[in-house]
């Protein structure tokens, strides 16, 4: 099955078959890990392994992925800047109120190209705020 937006195709098969093989990979890592480190399966079946497990992925998720989205934010961010301002629009002027900030605003002010880059930097930012608070409703459970 295969669902088609603007620009993106999402083909779900796909999707699936390599969510459930990272999920195969990453239990056999962890059983590896487990039995590597204690010596013994019979950790495998205690909560508090399974637990451990969790936020260690959390936290690997985290520490690769805010730099990465940041990363990304900052580039999307320079290029809707640099190309993506219409004809007559400078980076400091009175359109954006003197703030290159300000072009997140205002869409009237960037063209096709900045309109596309403005989308990409408004989902690096909505991805950095759900990962801050999934660390944060993790933490404060502990």
């Amino acid at each position: 099955m295969r669902f088609c937006m603007r620009n993106i195709s999402i083909d779900l098969y796909k999707l699936i078959s390599s969510s459930l093989l990272f999920l195969l990979f990453s239990t056999l890592v962890t059983v590896g890990f487990v039995v590597v480190l204690t010596g013994s399966v019979n950790r495998l079946f205690q909560l508090d392994v399974h637990l451990s497990g969790i936020e260690m992925a959390l936290s690997v998720v985290m520490f690769v992925s805010l730099p990465f989205l940041v990363g990304r934010f900052c580039y999307y961010f320079y290029l809707m800047v640099k190309r993506g301002r219409r004809e007559g629009v400078q980076i400091f002027c009175y359109k954006n109120l003197f703030n290159p900030f300000n072009f997140l605003l205002f869409p009237s002010l960037l063209n096709a190209y900045g309109q596309e880059s403005r989308r990409r930097c408004f989902v690096s930012v909505i991805l950095l705020f759900c990962i801050y608070a999934l660390v944060f409703f993790v933490g404060s459970k502990q």
